[in-house]
């Protein structure tokens, strides 16, 4: 016959197990839940601006290529138009859900 500790203990290994699957199923279908999204940012390269289509309400966190800030803005209704940024080649960090895609785009 097993022990009553025995027992306690396999109890609360197995659930973490279960928790820890649990997880990472959550996480999984955040992720395809994002992809199933078509993130765009175009025209890429743009002589002027660019827009990012993206689900409404997913967050745009933009920096240069150096890894200067530049803004953050929320996706609404069509999209985000970016202008006034100036030439050269920015990092778009898209946000949705818990998970983020990055998008590279260059204004000439």
């Amino acid at each position: 016959m097993k022990s009553p500790i025995l027992l306690i203990l396999l109890a609360f290994s197995t659930s973490g197990i279960a928790q820890n699957s649990e997880n990472e199923i959550v996480e999984v279908a955040k992720k395809r839940q994002l992809s199933s999204y078509e993130i765009v940012v175009a025209p890429n390269p743009s002589p002027n601006f660019v827009v990012v289509s993206a689900p409404e309400g997913a967050i745009c966190i933009v920096h240069s290529s150096s890894g200067t800030y530049v803004g953050t803005w929320e996706i609404r209704g069509e999209g985000l138009q970016l202008d006034e940024l100036g030439s050269g080649v920015f990092i778009a960090q898209i946000t949705y859900g818990g998970e983020a895609i990055t998008k590279r785009f260059v204004i000439l």
